[in-house]
């Protein structure tokens, strides 16, 4: 039973790109045919988000607890390898969070800050949101409690052992969501089909005709009033993914050549590159490609020792999750783009510290971003009336495509960083 279950979850993985695509396309066509279907997907996403206040919170603290409590326990010796290494994922971090939000601000031309206010009051104002925030969100609730219950595993080492499980159960458990993905897409499709409407009916007609309409990338605009409109953008928002961190991936080859003059870029794209992205790509899972991740970075570099390269790669699968990072900033982007909300680079930049705490939580599975949609809605100052729009957009524009991109970047990032940490071992 084992064994068939395993195949089954195989078949799927090899084929899952083309079977988003096809479920996507065919919840547009149904929705289109069927208003009542539509609907039924509506209320769906309407349920679940007045669930994700409850839910998100809970998956904050399983997920960030033991995560937090295998990165602290692994840096014992601060002095050695595993904290330099751990210090040099948060700074590549920083920077990553760094990096998204000037390539976020470029492509839909966003204002440094509030177009109606000063800066120093846009500061003050965005300050004031983000105290607000700390003190009086149930996210970061979650945030609090799994500090706090990390401080006291690490005094009760066999607690600290137990709990440090987790992650591994997390994402042993992403790989049954894998065969979901398309039936979440299904779902996608029939609701983008219906968003135009939807938007109608929460925020009225009036403000829906002001703010609704058209989505501006790199100074060309898009019409979403229509179902292929809504999916038109959401390939463009994958491509963005891709594009960008294709970009960041660049920068790390040059890093990489620094460190190694006789690093070849050839040989790196015809016997590694090739033989991973594929199924990084189809899994959209890096804890399911950690295994041949390894093997692969030891056959294409068998001079870097053992050690490094298991605890890199390793531990790569939840710190070095630098696509994710770039994703959660051009999706917030995105959305607000969709539903007419000005958002500011001030806005982005003081979200960073957000962002960095959350995503040591990311498990490496499908979907990862769900966890960070309340936090950057609440970041970026949206009105209640538009807070669902903004979380069920959040949440679906995200799975699919963009989660192939950035979870195929986080995992060939990770070869790369094995080879310049070595030279630091």
């Amino acid at each position: 039973m084992q064994q068939i279950l395993d195949n089954f979850l195989s078949l799927v993985e090899r084929h899952l790109p083309w079977l988003s695509i096809v479920f996507l396309f065919i919840g547009v066509f149904w929705a289109d045919q069927s208003s009542d279907f539509a609907y039924y997907i509506s209320g769906l996403m309407e349920n679940f988000i007045d669930h994700y206040s409850y839910v998100a919170p809970i998956a904050i603290y399983l997920i960030l607890t033991p995560t937090l409590i295998k990165l602290f326990s692994s840096e014992s010796g601060s002095k050695g390898f595993a904290g330099y290494t751990i210090r040099w994922f948060a700074m590549a971090r920083l920077l990553a969070c760094l990096y998204a939000v000037a390539f976020t601000a470029l492509i839909f031309g966003l204002p440094f800050y509030s177009s109606n206010t000063s800066f120093t009051q846009a500061f003050i104002e965005s300050i004031h949101s983000l105290g607000q925030m700390l003190i009086t969100s149930v996210y970061f609730y979650a945030v609090y409690a799994a500090i706090a219950t990390v401080i006291v595993a690490l005094m009760i080492k066999p607690l600290a052992k137990t709990l440090s499980h987790g992650v591994d159960l997390v994402e042993y458990l992403g790989r049954f969501i894998v065969p979901i993905i398309p039936f979440m897409m299904l779902g996608i499709g029939a609701y983008v089909t219906i968003l135009p409407e939807v938007i109608t009916n929460e925020i009225g007609a009036d403000v829906a005709a002001e703010q609704f309409g058209t989505v501006t990338i790199l100074w060309m605009d898009f019409d979403i009033t229509s179902s292929l409109g809504m999916i038109l953008i959401y390939i463009l928002g994958a491509l963005m993914t891709g594009i960008a961190c294709g970009f960041w991936h660049a920068g790390l080859l040059a890093l990489t050549k620094k460190h190694m003059p006789s690093f070849s870029i050839r040989q790196y794209f015809s016997e590694y590159w090739i033989k991973v992205y594929p199924l990084l790509w189809a899994t959209s899972s890096e804890a399911l490609a950690t295994p041949l991740n390894l093997y692969m970075v030891k056959k294409f570099c068998p001079d870097i020792r053992d050690e490094v390269r298991q605890f890199v790669v390793g531990t790569g699968s939840f710190l070095n999750i630098n696509g994710t990072i770039i994703n959660v900033f051009l999706m917030t982007g995105l959305v607000a783009q969709i539903i007419g909300v000005e958002i500011s680079v001030l806005q982005l930049l003081l979200s960073i510290p957000i962002v960095f705490l959350i995503a040591y939580g990311i498990p490496g599975i499908p979907g990862e971003l769900v966890i960070f949609g309340g936090p950057m809605m609440l970041c970026m100052g949206i009105a209640p009336e538009l807070a669902p729009i903004f979380i069920s957009l959040y949440v679906g524009l995200q799975i699919g495509l963009p989660d192939s991109f950035r979870t195929a970047s986080n995992s060939t990032d990770e070869c790369l960083c094995a080879i310049i940490l070595d030279k630091k071992y």
